[in-house]
């Protein structure tokens, strides 16, 4: 089983589930602004399920996707491949003084469909096999990716991954 460090407990991510939903009745930018915080941070922890966490990139590669600052703004990218491994190259520059470390490939797990990816700063994921890179600004990190059901990160009226990014 794969470990994120820094990780949320069971019990911490339930009462923060909660949370969001008791906001769900409040102001939908306090909704958004929840779900922006906690669907980067619960993406990590679905790494310690069995049989969610990629081996190697997607056959499939997508033209462009949407890369998502963890807790911070959205960006279009382009993805283009490297022998086996996806190369993405952000547009844009990330905000001052942000340092990022990894990226997160988000993979819908019932239709296989690249979703996009979050830029985490920290340590990686321990035990997960990088499938690329992703170029931003100064930055080239590793990739790593996992599926999910996109219901467990983000509300559909605040998407992590825009589409109007890859128009």
């Amino acid at each position: 089983m794969l470990r994120s460090r820094g990780s949320l407990a069971g019990p911490a991510l339930a009462l923060l589930t909660i949370g969001l939903l008791a906001c769900g009745k409040g102001d939908a930018r306090s909704v958004c602004g929840l779900n922006a915080v906690l669907g980067p941070r619960v993406l990590l922890d679905e790494f310690s399920t069995p049989n969610q966490t990629l081996a190697a990139p997607p056959e499939h590669l997508p033209e462009k996707l949407v890369v998502r600052l963890a807790v911070g703004p959205a960006y279009s990218a382009i993805v283009g491949r490297a022998d086996s491994q996806w190369v993405i190259g952000v547009n844009g520059a990330l905000p001052p003084r942000t340092q990022v470390s990894f990226g997160v490939l988000v993979i819908d797990k019932t239709s296989d469909k690249p979703l996009g990816v979050v830029l985490y700063e920290g340590s990686e994921v321990d035990g997960a096999p990088h499938i690329g890179t992703v170029s931003v600004g100064q930055f080239v990190v590793q990739l790593i990716g996992v599926r999910v059901d996109p219901s467990r990160i983000e509300d559909p009226a605040c998407p992590l991954f825009p589409d109007s990014l890859t128009q």
